[in-house]
């Protein structure tokens, strides 16, 4: 079982780290073609959407692994009826999402309204690959997404570079102003770059997934009233999720007015963007694991399920902190590699550079609340999600509410972590009622302690030893992650091996 768990992850991770390069790339020449205020601009709406994404996802991505596995005779049905579900979401909040947009001070601009507009068109497809993308999850088939996510990326970059280098310079851009406009259509031409990626994905998908069961959609008027019944909770709970971890961009937005607040949503979204990248793969780990928390809370298998938790939740810290200490320690060589000087401008209250030391952080608790999630979808107790994420949602917009008219996007940083804390105690606190499952203390200690030393350590060399801004993160930042994963894997080695 740990094979295909392995296997599937590792698939999983390939397609990330592939994406990953390519989005790190694409963030690169975005933040060096486009000005701060309108890679603000670009990062406010896909924010924007991307909550109204999971309000018509559902959580159904999870759900629809779990029922695959469950009832893989009705794979066909289940898959086809999810897929209209979504279709038909997907064309209410590309409607709702626009009819808001119209009326928010900073997104209903010409430009913002067109864009959000296009980024909805997005949505619909990434929703209709998404359940698609269950399909091949539940059935452990998950390895061709390495191909066709890279793939539609790929296309994605291919068609942004054209723009940019081919069709507009980046005159067009910096000599813009608002009245001629010159810098519309190439920023427009970059929002549909997006929509051919994620349709060239879908489309292989489809193709390839094809092998496991007919794709077609499906209109049983039962069916979907039962999925989307046992999904609302969890969906709720999932929207108000990304409500707490995105509602920061849009009070920026509301409360600095649309210049400011532009500007600050650039310097917070640098960083933020890069994370979002890293928090995925945790995300990975949990879903391929889903299929066998589901088996095990089903047929009562204690052991085997406090056991394939309590790795998980080792995996998942001893990887969050990795990431946590090398992350902090190169901030500002990532800022200057993938973007420029101009966001970290010392001339600004906060730059990308102080936001780094906080979303760094959240990646942390990100990955330990991961396995809390995923413990109450397999066990059918999504409905709790619901109470968790409610209490966390009000003490996030409350906290931004008050934080970010003084502290700007570091309050909205600050604001992000502490909610994330918040869901992590939470879930601890439900999860605790399901499993015998009690914190590895002694793991713990000894990852913060060993990250503390590469961290001091680390810092010393990067201050007496530099070799240069690439030469530093090649050869000290290799080596202090190959350090760092040679720690983990003699802690892992230790490990008894679990059979399941």
């Amino acid at each position: 079982m740990f094979k295909k768990i392995a296997s599937n992850t590792l698939s999983q991770v390939g397609s990330k780290a592939g994406t990953a390069i390519i989005s790190i790339f694409l963030i690169s020449i975005l933040t060096n073609y486009l000005t701060i205020e309108l890679y603000g601009l670009y990062s406010k709406v896909y924010n924007y959407i991307g909550i109204f994404v999971f309000l018509a996802d559902l959580g159904l991505y999870a759900i629809a692994i779990r029922e695959i596995s469950a009832n893989k005779k009705d794979s066909e049905k289940i898959v086809g009826n999810v897929m209209s579900l979504r279709l038909i979401l997907g064309i209410f909040v590309l409607f709702f999402a626009v009819g808001i947009a119209y009326f928010l001070p900073g997104y209903n601009s010409d430009l913002a309204l067109v864009s959000i507009f296009i980024a909805s068109i997005f949505t619909i497809f990434q929703l209709l690959n998404s359940s698609i993308l269950a399909l091949m999850q539940a059935n452990m088939r998950i390895e061709f997404s390495l191909f066709s996510t890279v793939f539609g990326k790929l296309i994605n970059v291919l068609f942004v570079v054209f723009i940019m280098y081919v069709c507009y310079n980046q005159s067009y851009i910096l000599e813009g102003n608002s009245t001629d406009k010159i810098y519309f259509k190439p920023f427009v031409f970059i929002m549909i770059a997006g929509v051919i990626g994620v349709i060239v994905n879908t489309v292989l998908n489809f193709w390839y997934a094809r092998r496991i069961v007919n794709i077609r959609f499906h209109f049983d008027l039962e069916y979907i009233k039962y999925i989307f019944k046992i999904s609302l909770p969890y969906g709720i709970a999932l929207f108000l999720s990304v409500v707490y971890f995105k509602v920061d961009v849009i009070l920026l937005s509301l409360i600095k007015g649309p210049i400011d607040g532009d500007a600050s949503i650039a310097l917070y979204s640098l960083p933020m963007k890069i994370v979002e990248v890293i928090m995925v793969v945790g995300g990975f780990y949990l879903n391929s694991i889903l299929p066998s928390l589901t088996k095990f809370f089903e047929e009562n298998k204690q052991k085997q399920l406090d056991n394939l938790i309590a790795i998980s939740f080792k995996i998942l810290f001893g990887s969050a902190m990795l990431v946590f200490t090398l992350g902090i320690l190169f901030r500002d060589y990532l800022i200057e590699i993938i973007a420029n000087k101009d966001y970290l401008d010392p001339s600004y209250l906060y730059n990308s550079s102080d936001a780094f030391l906080v979303v760094f952080a959240v990646v942390l608790f990100y990955f330990i609340s991961l396995v809390f999630i995923y413990t109450l979808v397999a066990s059918k107790n999504q409905s709790k999600l619901l109470y968790i994420n409610i209490i966390v949602t009000l003490f996030n917009i409350v906290g931004n509410i008050i934080l970010i008219p003084k502290y700007s996007f570091m309050g909205a940083g600050i604001v992000t972590l502490l909610s994330q804390i918040l869901l992590m105690i939470l879930g601890y606190f439900y999860t605790r009622k399901l499993i015998t499952f009690s914190l590895p203390s002694l793991f713990i200690m000894k990852n913060i302690l060993f990250g503390a030393i590469i961290y001091f350590v680390g810092f010393y060399i990067l201050a007496h030893f530099s070799l240069g801004l690439y030469l530093d993160v090649i050869i000290y930042g290799t080596g202090l992650f190959i350090l760092y994963s040679g720690f983990l894997y003699c802690e892992f080695r230790a490990e008894k091996k679990i059979e399941v």
